[in-house]
């Protein structure tokens, strides 16, 4: 397999470095995306439109919702948090990727909700301005993630990998994007011939569940390469490994050989 080190990359490096991470895992990141998804997949069944609610359907699917958002916030930040792990060489487990992210699901939560106050400003008062916020603040679930920041810390952090970057971020993001609005085309054209609505959802859900994997691991190598291209990380990481010996080493390129 290409080997996956730690560098900086253009644009297209880092899409193709994002699918061959994912290749390599494939399975865990879909256990991961499959977690986070399943119960939003039961909402969008519960409430198709034209049904008839009673209360208890009301209530069924504003729980639902409430453990959707939960479990969605879960699972892409396990894929960051395992991701991470693999591209720089550290113990990858499934069980305690999951235990590092749950306590980081509130703090992350909150800082969506923030970041969606901003979206709506930036595209309400000049349309533009939504993919400045995009551009600026994409490093903000990484931060909380990765560095254990709080959500004002992130938000500072984010601003500054961004900075003098933000064309490199956006571009980079709107090709993770492009990819994946082509992709799912395709599948918006078969679900379009099945009559039955519930099981267009699940197929929907099926390549949300197989492609989503590689918006978290586009952001992850998005975060790093503004880190190595900033502070030198890479840099510092090969320091590490030489002081460390052998099991020191950074990024995968040993499990590749």
């Amino acid at each position: 397999m290409p080997e996956v080190r730690l560098r900086a990359r253009s644009v297209s490096e880092i899409v193709d470095a994002s699918i061959e991470l994912y290749r390599r895992d494939a399975g865990r990141y879909i256990l991961f995306t499959a977690f986070a998804i399943t119960p939003q997949v039961i909402t969008q069944i519960l409430v198709q439109p034209g049904a008839k609610f009673g209360l208890d359907t009301v209530l069924l699917a504003l729980a639902s919702l409430c453990v959707a958002a939960f479990t969605f916030t879960m699972g892409s930040a396990a894929v960051m948090k395992y991701g991470a792990a693999v591209y720089l060489g550290e113990p990858a487990d499934v069980e305690a990727t999951l235990r590092s992210v749950i306590p980081k699901v509130g703090t992350i939560m909150w800082a969506e909700f923030l970041k969606g106050i901003l979206y709506f400003l930036g595209f309400f008062a000049f349309f533009i301005g939504g993919f400045y916020v995009l551009a600026r603040f994409f490093a903000v679930n990484a931060a909380i993630v990765l560095e254990d920041a709080s959500a004002v810390e992130a938000f500072a952090r984010s601003s500054a990998l961004s900075s003098g970057r933000k064309r490199h971020v956006l571009n980079t993001l709107l090709l993770v994007w492009i990819i994946y609005i082509l992709l799912s085309g395709c599948i918006l054209v078969v679900t379009t011939t099945v009559k039955s609505q519930a099981l267009g959802i699940v197929l929907g859900s099926a390549y949300q569940i197989v492609a989503y994997p590689i918006f978290g691991l586009a952001t992850m190598l998005l975060y790093y390469d503004c880190r190595i291209r900033s502070e030198g990380f890479d840099i510092e990481r090969m320091a590490a490994s030489l002081g460390s010996g052998p099991t020191g080493q950074p990024g995968i390129a040993g499990a590749a050989s």
